[in-house]
This record gives structure tokens, sequence and C-alpha cells, in this order.
């Protein structure tokens, strides 16, 4: 390209009007043209960079990845527009990708050339002052994406009136009970949050904070210290109520944010924004993962494992290989059951917590149940434990559910269940924890009393029915009693459909304890018992299908409404996503799927 063509395109750009003649001349001749094919990379985020460009003819994508990695359009620019300047002044590496959109030509200014521009024409740098700013600022809110359903063009103009305010380590951004007129979203750095003198989480990039302040008449429970220095980005009340009264997905979203962190102050939301959302997904959802297979894994892994060890006891006869096969045999159930429960969480739970409660429930509850069963028996004057009469199956069944329900609910509170999927999944790990050790008992009791063949058989049947028993009554009792917590908590209860829901949760009850003692009933023929287990069997799988469905439900709504769904434009992708695996919070330690971008359990911002 001649010099004189580039002369004539810095001579008209509107950011270089007043600069001589002479100069631009000089900066002509160090300008160097770039021709770029459709899709071809001119800037790669996260590159260094000593060089910006103009677009002489032709169109580019900037794009950039947000917290999640995934990428975001944020602009198309055409004929005219500087790209690369961000870099030059703040000496950083490249905060967006830079794509040809067909054949463009770019006019390569170097960090020099670029320098000597700035110095020669005031508003030049000042117009680049501004422009870096927001773009800064709209990069920054588009990696924020609780404003990801604002379309781009306004979503700059939001830039346009947000503040920034460098936060020294130690200061105190809100006071416990305080009110604020501020929206405040962390730009970079990290906050701590305290409440009763307690630290109850860590805010950082992409987390905000003060919208129940302001969407509500409560005061400030909790107060937000800088942990080092750190910059805030600050949107006025007016502002921030004005978004939420324009764009309904946002209001959702932010309702659904107070109803995670702070329930008490739902019922004081002013009266414009406190409609009642149905659990549904929104229509334009993306489309929700399907349940996780996990637990095929474990089943193979066990199931081989237990096949393998079977043979090997009875061909070997070998008291080690026994005790192996014995562990094997207890856990093979109960722990493929727990991670089916556990793969149709949309919003999984740790593992460790899991694993814990496993464990808990059949190394404390087990002994707690046979101790209070003795005692009872004792009690009523009975020498060994009689089957032939409802009394006593019932009274074992409300003894071992009671006492698998305070073993999970000591290690796990209700509270602390958000949502049903949470309790049915807690509750089959405390079942099956139950279910674990009682067959490795009772394999024990064979293997001593009778033979090998004798503990395997037993171990093979109750690996087999171990779905239809502990774990699926504890499961669905531990869901009843989360369903009369969480209705008592939002004070539900004291309407009519309040008290429906509280009376199906205590059925739920009851009918898991009635299951449990006709499992133990002993009928007078063996058809009769086995047609007693098939029908608890149904009635145990259509009650989990139930309520998995039920709380598959909720967990959608509220992932769907915590990330709204807006499907990117973008003509070229630098590089492919990862769609496969999981994310996992680094707060609460719950794993979304790989389309969230905030967790919908803690409402903090998710990292790859």
């Amino acid at each position: 390209m001649p010099a004189k063509d580039v002369f004539d395109f810095l001579r008209e750009h509107p950011l270089l009007r007043g600069v001589p003649d002479n100069e631009l001349q000089i900066a002509a001749k160090l300008i160097e043209p770039i021709y770029l094919n459709d899709g071809q990379s001119l800037l790669v985020e996260g590159d260094m960079g000593t060089d910006c460009f103009f677009i002489h003819t032709g169109s580019v994508q900037v794009s950039s990845r947000n917290l999640v990695g995934n990428t975001l359009l944020l602009a198309e620019l055409g004929p005219g527009a500087l790209v690369g300047e961000i870099g030059l002044l703040q000496h950083e590496r490249r905060s967006a990708s830079v794509t040809a959109i067909h054949d463009v030509v770019a006019l390569r200014l170097e960090r020099q050339s670029f320098e000597f521009l700035a110095k020669v024409s005031p508003l030049f740098h000042e117009s680049l002052l501004l422009t870096v700013r927001i773009r800064m600022l709209h990069r920054k809110l588009r990696n924020a994406t609780i404003w990801s359903v604002i379309p781009d063009a306004e979503l700059r103009g939001l830039a346009e009136v947000l503040t920034t305010r460098k936060v020294a380590k130690g200061e105190t951004i809100v006071e416990t009970g305080a009110r604020t007129d501020q929206f405040f979203m962390v730009s970079s750095g990290r906050f701590e949050v305290r409440s009763k003198g307690r630290k109850k989480a860590l805010l950082l990039e992409g987390d905000f904070f003060g919208e129940e302040l302001l969407l509500s008449d409560v005061l400030s429970e909790y107060t937000i210290t800088a942990s080092e220095d750190s910059e805030l980005m600050v949107l006025g009340k007016e502002e921030f109520l004005t978004i939420l009264r324009y764009y309904t997905p946002i209001q959702k979203q932010f309702l659904e944010i107070i109803r995670i962190r702070h329930p008490h102050a739902l019922s004081k939301i002013k009266s414009e924004f406190r409609e009642e959302q149905e659990l549904v997904a929104d229509a334009a959802a993306a489309p929700v993962p399907k349940a996780r297979e996990h637990w095929i894994d474990s089943l193979l892994w066990l199931g081989g494992g237990f096949v393998v060890l079977s043979l090997l006891a009875l061909y070997f006869n070998n008291d080690i290989l026994h005790i192996f096969t014995l562990l094997t045999g207890g856990l093979v159930g109960p722990v493929t059951f727990v991670a089916y429960m556990r793969d149709h969480q949309l919003l999984g739970i740790r593992q460790t917590k899991l694993s814990l409660l496993f464990a808990a429930s059949g190394l404390i509850a087990v002994p707690i149940a046979f101790l209070v069963e003795r005692l009872w028996f004792i009690h009523t004057a009975t020498s060994a434990i009689d089957f032939s009469q409802f009394r006593s199956p019932l009274a074992i069944s409300l003894i071992e559910e009671g006492v698998k329900l305070f073993v999970c609910f000591l290690l796990v509170r209700p509270k602390r269940m958000h949502f049903l999927m949470d309790a049915l999944v807690f509750g089959a790990a405390a079942g099956m924890g139950f279910a674990a050790i009682e067959s490795m008992l009772y394999g024990w009791s064979h293997m001593k009393e009778a033979s090998s063949l004798g503990m395997l058989s037993m171990l093979w049947i109750r690996a087999l029915l171990s779905p239809f028993g502990h774990g699926a009554w504890t499961a669905i009792a531990a869901a009843g009693i989360w369903l009369i917590v969480s209705t008592w908590r939002t004070k539900a209860a004291r309407n009519a459909k309040g008290g429906s829901k509280i009376f199906g949760a205590a059925l739920l009850i009851i009918i898991a304890i009635i299951l449990h003692a006709l499992w133990d009933f002993q009928f007078g023929s063996s058809f009769a018992a086995i047609g007693m287990m098939v029908a608890i069997g149904c009635i145990d799988i259509a009650l989990l299908f139930f309520l998995i469905r039920t709380g598959r439900t909720q967990e959608l709504h509220s992932y769907t409404t915590m990330n709204p769904y807006v499907q990117e434009q973008l003509r070229h992708i630098v590089q492919e996503d990862s769609t496969t695996g999981e994310l996992y919070c680094g707060s609460c330690g719950s794993a979304s799927p790989r389309s969230a971008r905030y967790c919908a359990r803690c409402g903090h911002a998710l990292r790859r």
C-alpha cells in the first residue's frame, strides 16, 4: 500500500484531527500494512504485544474468554477502528482476540509511532484514554456475566455510567447494620465477608454484593473488607433498579440470588419486584446435561472385583480373601446406589462430605441402633426378635430410620441443604452406609457359623436388593423432613398451600417407615414375602422417580435463573471451548455444568 494512501487515511481519521500534516507523513512512513484472510487472527488474547492496528478495510471480530473459559463476542469493528491500544497504554497482555471477518487490511502502528502520535495530538491521547476505559469496563461486564442478557450496545452504555473505586487493603466497604445506595462488582482483588465475627465467604473477580440492600429495606447483616489492594465497579441505585425493571431475566436472577443468600429478605422485597416465579425452566435455556453415569464405573469396578474375589474365595477358601470379599460385597450395592443418586444432581455436592456421611452412618448408626433395639426388646420382655407380629418390625423400622436420620442431619443440617436433591442424596448416603455395615456383619456371622458359600449367597442377595432397602427409605424420609423444614423456614406453613406441603412431607416419612417395617415382616409363605418385596421395590422406585424429577426441576429452575442462556453469534472461535466436565465452585465446592457462569447453590462466580 502506498504511503500516500496511508497518509490520506490518517488525515481523515476522527481521532487524528488537528495533527499537523508533516507529523502525519512521518507516522505514515512508519506504518506497515497487514493483509489478513477470513478467520485469520490479528491479535490473540494473552499474548504480549508492542503494536496496535487501524482497520483500513474489512471487519474484525473482537472476542474474549470469560471466567469459565467460554468465548464471548465483545464487538464487530469496521474500517477506522483501532484495536490493540489497551496493551500499549497499560503495558499488559492482550485483553482480547481480534479475528478477521473476510479479507482485511490493517495498518500496523508500532509503540514508537503510537507514542509519537499520542504526544503530538492531545485529542488523540484523550480519546484513547476514554476509549480504553470504556472498553476495559465493557470487557469486565461481559466477563461478569450477570449482565449476559443485555445487548452489547446497551452494555457499553452501562459501562459509561459505571464508576471505578480503588480500595486499599483493610478498607471496609459495607458495615453490619448499615445501608447502601450502591451496587458493587469486584473488578480485581479479593474481599472478605464476615457475619457475627465469622468469615462466611471470599469475593473475587466476577462476584458482586449489595443487591438485597437495594431491593429491600433490610440492614446489612455482614461486613465486607478488602483482603488486599483491590478495585470495585460501582453502579448507582437508580441505574441498578432501572436495569432490573427493563430486563426481566436479570430481575429473576437477582431475586434468586437473594433467595439463596438472604432468604429472610424475600418478604421485604419491594412490591414491584416481588412477582412469584414458577419452578419451570426458561424456554430459551441451554440444553440441560443428562444425568451423569459415573455410577456405572462404581458398579463395574466394585461389581467386577466382587465377582473375582468370590471365585477366588470359593476356590482357595482363604480367610484373607474372605475378608476382602466381605468388604467388597458389602460396598458394591450401597456405593453404586449413592453414585447413581449423586449423578442425577444437576448441582453436585462435595464427594468428601458424602463419603463422611456414608462412613459415619455405618460406624455410628449401626451400633446405636443395635443397642437401642436390644434395650427395647429387653424392656418388652422379649428374649429374641419375633417378627410374627407387626409391632416388632415397626419398632425396628422406627429405631433404624430414626438413628440414620439423626446421623444424617447431625452432620448436614437441613438449612444447608439448598435443594430437594440434596436431601435425597444425603439420605441415600446415610441409608446405604448403614446397609453396607449391616451386610458386612451378616456376612461375617454366616462366614463363622456356616460357610463361605453361605456368606457369598447372603452378600449377593443383599447387594441386589440394597437399592430397594435402607438407601431408598432413608432418602424418602430425608426428603420429607427437608420439605417440612424448608416450608416452615419460608413461613409458607401458615397458608393452605404450605399446610398441604407439610402434610405430604409427613406422609413421605410415614410411608418410608411402613415400607421398612413391611420389608422386615415375616410372612407365612415365601411367595407372600417375595410378592411383598416386589411391591415394596415398585413403591420405592416410583417414589424415588417422582422425588428425583421434582428435585431436578427445582435445581433446573435455579440453574437457568442464575444462568440465563445467551447464544453468542461468533463468526470465528479462536480456540474451541471445552464443553465437557464440570466446574467446581471455589466457595461452596458444588459441581455445576460447564455451561454455567454462576453457582446456583451460593451465587458466587464460577472460574475455570
